[in-house]
């Protein structure tokens, strides 16, 4: 049984707002960004944003509009994703991911999934549109490249130059980083929309319908099969 759609909820996040010369943060302000939760069974809830339409700049130089639509606050955790994974299947099994001494990579329940393919993606969508009652899937190319610029026309969303302090950046070999663990959000209040893992998005490619594109920032992307996944690549949902 679906279940009942929730109120809009208001979700605060440290916005920086000055730096030093290193790009350390000096100052910042609390946002408020509005989005709704919904609840899954024995895992933290799905925390989504609720985007209002706007420009977006194309590679061309043309300008589109994006529509509004909802997208993960954060990416998708192992927690979550186990959760899912135990509700009843759609289409294929979800296996469950094994954390601490008995993972591979020592992951944690409170970090962002990764090594999850385009398909599980898809299975995991399914299973929760059935929860909730809410259309869920993954996010245009379009729509991830709006929500990653957060309303700005730059290369990043804090500017034209490259900041390391501003995102979560893994070690070789090391397990991602739990959402958020920056601190920082971007202007609509979304966190490691650059950074942490890479996330799929829903485009396939023109000349092999087998192959979906996945984000890295709003200016790099590459493909990959949908029947594979690797290291450091996960996904955030959008309604």
């Amino acid at each position: 049984m679906a279940i009942t759609r929730r109120s809009f909820l208001a979700f605060p996040f440290a916005f920086p707002t000055a730096f030093d010369q290193r790009g350390r943060v000096t100052q910042s302000e609390t946002r408020s960004a509005e989005g709704f939760a919904d609840p899954l069974p024995g895992g933290p809830p799905l925390e989504l944003l609720t985007l209002s339409s706007g420009p977006l700049v194309l590679p061309n130089g043309r300008e589109t509009v994006i529509s509004g639509f909802s997208i993960g606050r954060q990416e998708v955790t192992i927690a979550q994703w186990n959760a899912v994974a135990k509700l009843p299947k759609r289409q294929r099994a979800l296996p469950p991911f094994k954390t601490g001494k008995e993972s591979p990579f020592g992951w944690k329940p409170e970090q962002a999934v990764e090594t999850v393919s385009f398909r599980d993606c898809m299975e995991f969508c399914a299973r929760v549109s059935r929860l909730t009652g809410r259309a869920y899937r993954l996010p245009t190319d379009r729509e991830w490249e709006y929500a990653c610029r957060g309303g700005t026309r730059t290369a990043f969303w804090w500017g034209d130059r490259f900041n390391p302090q501003l995102i979560a950046i893994p070690k070789e070999s090391e397990a991602p980083k739990p959402p958020a663990s920056t601190g920082y959000a971007n202007p609509f209040g979304l966190y490691d929309i650059i950074g942490n893992v890479d996330e799929w998005v829903a485009d396939s490619d023109p000349k092999r319908n087998d192959f979906h594109l996945f984000r890295v920032s709003a200016t790099e992307h590459d493909w990959l099969s949908e029947k594979f996944s690797r290291t450091g690549l996960g996904f955030r949902v959008a309604v």
